[in-house]
């Protein structure tokens, strides 16, 4: 499936319900106090438009993500801007 970002740039989304992702609010190199970087969680369900996660830091809660708010989706053993993560608690 092919989405535009914040960016507006077309690119492929090959990820689906199920799968662990890192979701990339914004890049390392922008700095707003107080605003989130990135998020880690799993795909519970994908429209059009995003996305809604259920997130690691509270697995009780889904979170939509708009594809035109956020400027990647990853892999969710990576952090942005590194290697993969030491720690998954999946």
């Amino acid at each position: 499936m092919k989405v535009s970002f914040k960016d507006n740039v077309q690119r492929d989304f090959p990820y689906k319900k199920g799968d662990y992702v890192t979701v990339v609010v914004r890049w390392l190199y922008e700095n707003e106090k107080g605003a989130d970087l990135y998020y880690h969680g799993t795909i519970t369900d994908i429209d059009n438009n995003g996305f809604w996660c259920v997130l690691d830091d509270n697995k009780t809660q889904e979170e939509y993500f708009s594809f035109s708010e956020i400027e990647n989706v990853i892999d969710g053993d990576r952090i942005p801007g590194s290697s993969k993560r030491r720690d998954i608690d999946n």
